[in-house]
């Protein structure tokens, strides 16, 4: 290496690359404006929802590592996929930070637009809605999904290149007898060789769009 240094920068600056281009992107991710977006969200007007949003993007989960600690892999466990318990972990995070900005007693409009607010200080885009029967009762769960890039959990994440997102659902219970909701459970699914979501696939609102309970 010494008596060729420029075979060794070479051989070299590819590999560097290779590491600085996510830690770019997890960079470039920052710079979302997501402050000027519009929602109104069932009784929550606008005004208020840029109230909610504004609070959601001081907090400390919009930084990495607060959702995480890994580097080269979203995880705890260095190059190893995600546990079971670091999953568990950064589901029970958000489910308490969503109920910390919605606030005791909040309505369930406010809980929708507090976890739209969290998911959308973080950069996840908003772009499905599910409502899923559950079997053998009168209730159902209704799933609103963003696509978050891998990259946010680990910025030196080559292989969040690869499998680029990380999809995100919250969660709330819907009893169809009284027509009530509740808000139940974040759940974070990393891709991964098992699979990788297709945002456009997926998309079932428009871009932009805000949740709302369909009614």
């Amino acid at each position: 290496m010494g008596t060729n240094p420029k075979i060794a920068i070479g051989l070299l600056s590819p590999v560097g690359l290779l590491f600085a281009l996510p830690v770019l992107l997890w960079a470039f991710s920052f710079t979302e404006r997501f402050g000027l977006e519009k929602c109104s969200i069932g009784s929550i007007s606008g005004d208020e929802y840029q109230n909610i949003l504004t609070r959601a993007g001081a907090q400390r989960w919009t930084v990495w590592p607060g959702l995480s600690n890994g580097v080269f892999w979203p995880s705890d466990a260095g190059f190893r996929g995600p546990t079971a318990s670091f999953n568990s972990n950064v589901n029970d995070q958000l489910l308490s930070h969503v109920r910390e900005l919605a606030g005791p007693d909040a309505s369930i409009n406010r809980q929708l637009a507090s976890g739209h607010a969290v998911m959308r200080s973080m950069g996840a885009e908003y772009v499905h809605t599910l409502e899923v029967p559950d079997i053998g009762s009168a209730a159902s769960h209704v799933y609103f999904k963003y696509f978050l890039p891998q990259v946010r959990f680990a910025p030196a994440c080559v292989l969040c290149l690869i499998w680029w997102y990380a999809t995100i659902d919250v969660i709330f219970s819907h009893d169809l007898a009284t027509d009530r909701y509740e808000l139940q459970a974040v759940n974070v699914l990393h891709a991964g060789l098992k699979g990788s979501p297709d945002k456009n696939l997926a998309r079932n609102v428009p871009w932009g769009s805000c949740p709302q309970f369909r009614r």
